[in-house]
């Protein structure tokens, strides 16, 4: 065992922390979170092949929400990730999925948690939380919040500290009104850069062991992450109004890179970079005002939903230094002294978009449903380089966006659904190996079609079969290390959920991906790069099993989480390939009663046969899979 982490949580018992389990709560396997729990075949990092989070394709408590980085913990319950019919009756879906947040928020009696951790699936080291919430004015005002810390030494390599706070104020005046306010901060200090490997030829690294640190001591990252924000949902006259501003950026006082380039079968490293980077910026206000009317007109229901939404984000990037450490190795540590380094002058970068659009959904219940919305967005993008060699490019974009959905009933269990969108969301930003490093492109146009069946095996049982296409521009590194766009993208793929009760006390959370993504366009007709894309997988299948004694009132239970991965690309020629890889988890629950409270023993046994795996990003770094790992968390509900 290589980890063991003890968590004690007493809570309210109208927060039912000892009934949460994400497999019995999630509807499809699409991808969903409940506290640190995951199920299902996507994240918020990976929707069929796509990163939703940076694409901007995100919402907070259901409203247009631009996402800088990760909010902290104490601010959010979890997330949802909507595609296929998870996304009907969605306002203003987007062609590649919607991850959905939910605030914290304080409902209910008082109640007050603590954490304390040894060791995680991702880290070691010592890390708790306290939280709280607390009402002000009985059940109409109240304050949930709470603070977070880790002292961790990560599998891979180097130390780090996280400290998280947040708070969130609710307010409901009367029933059909709520009023939130939240902010919150995640800091990271020292978070010494985790060595990334870049093979040379046809083969992946040598296996190496985990947990042995070969960071660099003096490349801690120094960096803090904010979120700020107001949410109000009420009713205005025959109307309803929703309404959501937020503010989240990041600030990074120092931060690095450590490359390993030229790896070979015996761990020689032909070149090992540190690119070193501070003083950065990057802060976004969004938001998003709808009105929205529903009626009845007997079976059938109508909502029609206006909506004005927008962005201001702006960015300091650029000065990067790199250091370069020479020849050295990935089978023993190899520390070199620190690099005396200068930032140089900081480029800026600023985005404008406001987008108005209206949305309009039908359901005639037990026939079927039909969505469509259109949205007419302005966009401008401007970069002022710091060097005044440089022309200063801007850009400017009026689109429309649009989608139709419609889903028809078959027969009581079985129903179609098809739709089509195009839209328009930001590219990724050039990654470090980049020369241009952190540069960003300008918006893209994206599209999709997809269509599949829903069929409800049993009314506890359902299973989902889809199919879809998605194109967007391709934008990776040239062999000169330049990023930039280097054809067209089109994902196809199928996709397979299995969800619900196989009997009483067992259920299931099932899902496959199966991924044909191929690039097309000059540089895979001229050969500069290969047609598949780098870090994407063929095939993702993913089986959470949760088992209950007594038909599923019993104190115990048992649960089972696989994920199976094919092979992905390793490098642009195409000519490297990570491979296929499947990680066990096992679970078990035992609930009890004492002391007038409900109480939960969890025990997690984390990549339970030690499968050692690689991870490999868009620009072809290797990094391995965390080991197998103990987890033991015991929960109370007052």
């Amino acid at each position: 065992m290589t980890g063991l982490a003890l968590a004690l949580v007493p809570q309210a018992a109208w927060a039912q922390r000892a009934s949460e389990n994400v497999a019995t709560q999630s509807g499809d396997a699409f991808g969903r979170t409940v506290g640190q729990d995951k199920s299902g075949l996507y994240s918020s990092d990976d929707v069929r092949g796509f990163n939703p989070v940076d694409a901007g394709n995100v919402r907070l408590e259901g409203l247009y929400f631009d996402q800088v980085d990760r909010l902290s913990p104490r601010l959010s319950d979890g997330n949802t990730i909507r595609v296929g019919p998870a996304a009907l009756r969605y306002p203003f879906p987007a062609p590649t999925g919607l991850v959905d947040y939910s605030l914290t928020q304080p409902r209910g009696a008082t109640s007050y948690s603590f954490n304390l951790e040894d060791g995680s699936s991702s880290a070691r080291g010592i890390g708790g939380s306290f939280e709280f919430k607390q009402p002000l004015d009985g059940k109409r005002l109240g304050l949930s919040g709470g603070f977070g810390w880790r002292d961790a030494t990560r599998w891979e390599g180097g130390q780090a500290r996280y400290r998280t706070v947040g708070a969130t104020l609710g307010w409901r005046p009367a029933d059909d009104v709520s009023v939130l306010v939240f902010g919150g901060a995640f800091y990271f200090r020292s978070d010494e850069a985790r060595p990334t490997y870049y093979p040379v030829g046809t083969e992946p690294p040598p296996k190496l062991e985990r947990g042995e640190d070969l960071s660099q001591p003096w490349t801690g990252r120094n960096a803090t992450n904010w979120a700020y924000g107001a949410v109000v949902k009420a009713p205005l006259g025959g109307l309803r109004v929703e309404a959501g501003l937020f503010y989240n950026g990041r600030t990074q006082d120092t931060v690095f890179a450590d490359l390993l380039f030229g790896v070979d079968g015996n761990g020689a490293v032909a070149s090992r970079r540190v690119i070193a980077d501070g003083n950065n910026r990057d802060a976004s206000l969004s938001g998003e005002a709808r009105l929205v009317r529903q009626w009845q007109h007997g079976d059938t229901s109508h909502q029609l939903v206006a909506s004005l939404r927008g962005r201001s984000r702006d960015r300091r990037f650029g000065g990067s230094q790199l250091l370069d450490l020479g020849a050295s190795t990935i089978l023993s540590r190899d520390i070199r002294p620190e690099r005396a380094y200068t930032i140089g002058p900081k480029s800026l970068d600023e985005v404008r978009q406001l987008t108005w659009g209206g949305s309009y959904s039908l359901v005639r219940t037990g026939h079927y449903g039909f969505d469509a919305s259109f949205s007419k967005t302005s966009y401008r993008k401007a970069i002022d380089f710091a060097d005044p060699k440089l022309a200063d490019p801007v850009t400017r974009d009026a689109p429309i966006m649009w989608n139709v959905a419609g889903t028809v009933n078959l027969s009581q269990p079985l129903s179609f659904y098809a739709g089509v969108s195009h839209g328009m969301e930001e590219a990724l930003v050039a990654p470090e190996i980049a020369s241009n490093r952190a540069e960003a492109p300008p918006a893209i146009h994206t599209r999709q079609i997809e269509a599949g069946i829903k069929y409800a095996i049993t009314p506890r049982l359902t299973l989902i079969a889809g199919a879809f296409s998605i194109t967007k521009p391709y934008y990776n590194l040239d062999p000169a290390l330049r990023y930039r766009q280097l054809g067209t993208l089109r994902n196809r793929g199928i996709e397979l959920s299995l969800t619900g009760q196989i009997r009483p006390g067992l259920t299931v959370v099932g899902g496959t991906l199966l991924l044909d993504p191929e690039i097309s366009g000059e540089a895979v007709e001229t050969r500069l790069i290969g047609s598949r894309p780098v870090g994407q997988v063929r095939r993702r299948s993913v089986l959470t099993l949760d088992w209950r004694t007594k038909a599923g009132k019993g104190p115990l239970s048992f649960d089972l989480s696989l994920e199976s991965l094919s092979s992905r690309t390793g490098n642009a020629a195409n000519t490297l390939s990570a491979p296929g890889r499947t990680v066990v988890n096992l679970g078990a629950r035992y609930r009890f009663k004492m002391n007038g409270a409900d109480w939960l023993v969890r025990p997690v046994l984390l990549n339970a046969f030690d499968e050692y795996g690689w991870n490999v990003s868009s620009s072809g770094g290797f990094t391995y899979i965390a080991p197998r790992a103990l987890t033991l968390q015991l929960v109370a509900d007052f």
